[in-house]
């Protein structure tokens, strides 16, 4: 048998045979976060405000990976999200009365999809921590407990792609009577005991 035709006939067989069985899923995704407002008060004066956060893009990473019984997996959830933090009547420090934040959500947890697939609808669970970063540096980064809880759809495109639509809600808690950012001494403290960000993101699941 010639060369061409045992490239043929390799060619042929590979084509024929069914892929292997992915078993990790990994979502780079863009989104759009909405929503969080923070009560807070004045130490000192014992005056009343409210942080709120502007409604911008996100990005990050999911990495999924199939559990042994059908149709679950779990979850690793990365998110970050460049925004600004406004007070209504206060100020931060003397003539600031906004900052920009980098909020970072790293959490872990499950997804289910009851259909017992790999893809189409699912909801899914994380928990983790929420890093709050003032872009300048003379500001306080927090961190604190978060949790999210959301559900989408996943589309079949081949056995190794998936487009994926997530609508999830995140919420990060708060120690109330905590400090908020601060630039030297803080005068500023949590009333409320966390905040909720809405984020509907859309990505590719590669699987292998």
């Amino acid at each position: 048998m010639t060369f061409r035709k045992l490239s043929a006939l390799a060619l042929g067989l590979t084509l024929a045979s069914k892929p292997v069985a992915a078993d990790v899923g990994l979502t780079p995704f863009a989104g759009f976060r909405m929503g969080g407002s923070v009560d807070i008060e004045s130490a000192g004066a014992n005056t009343k405000d409210q942080i709120r956060f502007d409604d911008t893009a996100s990005h990050g990473l999911v990495l999924n990976f199939d559990l042994p019984e059908a149709g679950k997996q779990g979850e690793l959830y990365f998110g970050r999200q460049e925004t600004t933090a406004k007070l209504d009547n206060g100020l931060f420090a003397p003539g600031t009365q906004a900052i920009d934040v980098t909020i970072y959500q790293l959490q872990f947890g499950g997804l289910y999809f009851p259909g017992g697939t790999t893809y189409g609808g699912f909801v899914s669970g994380v928990l983790g921590v929420t890093r709050l970063e003032p872009d300048n540096s003379a500001f306080d980064t927090h961190h604190r407990a978060a949790l999210s809880l959301g559900g989408g759809y996943q589309f079949f495109i081949t056995e190794q792609l998936r487009l994926r639509l997530d609508l999830r809600g995140l919420y990060t808690a708060l120690d109330s009577g905590g400090s908020v950012f601060c630039s030297g001494g803080c005068e500023l403290k949590y009333r409320s005991s966390g905040y909720l960000q809405v984020e509907a993101g859309a990505g590719l699941v590669l699987r292998f």
